[in-house]
């Protein structure tokens, strides 16, 4: 009991965290929704056609009901038994095609819907991360936010994808189980307890499937950061002669995801058999049990025994495909978390950028008691102060750590002061508009960062629209003049 209250909790998460995914799309959302209910109706009209259709081919029972057969007697009298058995026939045979049409246009629409999910849920991560502070990239390594894009994405989308294969599946077993509570409310009954002690009977693989998926993340997490690792030090490791103890460990997360997913793969194919098997042996039960206490003695009649065999029969697979997805949704929870965490990223800077118009320094510029801590606790400046006057040139020394980058990152506003302010001609710098200051400001790293396009594009990078002329100046000032004109392809160059 405990289990199955901690899986609806955990279902409970897991559609908390979907739900705004929905919630961005409501019209295809709601369409979706809206086709399945016409699923069931037709599947319902089908369906409920049987009972009659049935009473017919056994000659006819008196206590049976009958409307269908009655409302065509009233509005064709006069023709034989034949033709009203042709006519539920046909009525059956366009039930189950508008049926079918309807669920081909909901998985459309399912499907539409699935990929403006996936386009959103990327697009609104790389937006979030664009806006998050330094310190997020500190601590997660590159190859963690490439397998947030590359996987625990997709896994999310396939997450979705589960959800509304349920929601389809569920509205039409909803309608077979008012079916069967019409045909015979204690049976149901025995029906619904039969379905509780299957889930209490699946619980130990939900938490096997839970586990594995958890696992699977975090070990996807460490092969992407490896890998990153890796070969972007590719140059250390080879000075070090540490290429084997790269491929041992390599191999040995490549291993545990071999494992953990094995081990997800048993679970799941357990799933299967297990819910069928029992679904079928409860179900096959139960149609012998009503044939044996409510047949014979005549409590029940034999067409409503073969309508509800036949419903029932129509509803366990629908219950055995439940459970799966239930159990796929269980496994996908570490990834719909993982994404749910990246997107719940605070957002830098917490104090926004002002909108004064700054068109270069004119005066100077200040440090006045300017502190930062880290995040960790760690107290990278204490109330440092100095000033820069136009047309100076200041240089900043000292050792590793005493916080040359950190007023780096305070200058290029990449991180906020903890106390004390830096001026600049007399306003503080945090209100003049970022776009102005960030175009005044200029960083060159010892190590230079190129995007993957040509030359030119790196060249212009964030100036995009300057003319040839200061192009070519740019060039000049930074001598690559010559560089350039030696390429194959000049500034069209790949780089």
């Amino acid at each position: 009991m405990i289990a199955w209250l901690r899986q609806l909790a955990e279902l409970g998460t897991i559609l908390r965290h979907l739900r705004p995914h929905f919630a961005a799309q409501p019209i295809l959302s709601l369409a979706v929704l809206g086709i399945s209910l016409f699923v069931m109706v037709f599947e319902g009209l089908g369906v409920g056609l049987l009972v009659p259709l049935l009473n017919l081919l056994l000659g006819g029972e008196s206590a049976a009901p009958m409307r269908p057969i009655q409302w065509l007697e009233r509005t064709l009298p006069g023709y034989s038994p034949a033709f009203y058995i042709g006519a539920i026939c046909i009525a059956i045979v366009m039930a189950i095609a508008a049926k079918n049409i309807a669920f081909y246009t909901s998985q459309a629409l399912a499907a539409a819907l699935k990929r403006r999910i996936s386009v959103c849920l990327r697009d609104r991560l790389f937006h979030r991360l664009q806006q998050a502070d330094l310190d997020v990239f500190d601590r997660a390594p590159g190859g963690e936010l490439a397998n947030l894009f590359l996987v625990e994405s997709d896994r999310t989308t396939m997450a979705i994808d589960a959800l509304l294969a349920i929601v389809q599946r569920t509205s039409v077993a909803l309608f077979y189980l008012g079916a069967l509570f019409y045909l015979s409310w204690p049976l149901t009954v025995l029906v619904l307890g039969l379905t509780a002690a299957l889930g209490g009977a699946l619980s130990f693989v939900y938490h096997r499937l839970m586990h594995a998926g958890v696992e699977l993340t975090d070990l996807n997490n460490q092969i992407a950061a490896a890998l990153t690792q890796s070969f972007a030090g590719i140059r250390t490791i080879r000075a070090t002669n540490s290429q084997d103890r790269e491929v041992e460990q390599f191999h040995r997360l490549n291993v545990a995801q071999a494992v953990a997913d094995e081990r997800s793969a048993h679970a799941s194919s357990l799933l299967f058999p297990l819910t069928e098997t029992l679904a079928v042996t409860g179900g096959m039960a139960i149609v012998a049990c009503a044939y044996v206490f409510l047949v014979r003695p005549g409590a029940m009649l034999s067409s409503h025994l073969l309508a509800y065999g036949f419903v029932l029969l129509r509803l366990l697979p629908l219950l055995n495909q439940l459970w799966g997805l239930q159990g796929h949704l269980f496994y996908l929870a570490g990834g719909i978390r993982e994404v749910q965490l990246w997107l719940d990223t605070p957002v830098y800077p917490r104090r926004p950028f002002g909108q004064i118009p700054f068109e270069g320094l004119r005066q100077e510029l200040r440090f006045e008691l300017v502190s930062f801590r880290y995040p960790n606790g760690a107290l990278a400046l204490d109330d440092v102060s100095f000033r820069a006057g136009v047309g100076q040139t200041v240089g900043i020394v000292g050792p590793s750590g005493s916080g040359k980058s950190t007023i780096a990152a305070l200058l290029l506003r990449l991180r906020a002061p903890t106390s004390g302010c830096i001026v600049v001609d007399g306003k503080d710098y945090w209100d003049l508009c970022a776009r102005d200051w960030h175009k005044a400001v200029a960083l060159v790293e010892q190590d230079a960062f190129l995007f993957h396009g040509t030359l030119r594009e790196n060249v212009v990078y964030g100036c995009e629209g300057v003319g040839e002329t200061e192009l070519h100046r740019a060039l000049a000032t930074a001598n690559l003049l010559e560089v350039v004109a030696a390429l194959p392809a000049g500034l069209d160059t790949l780089v």
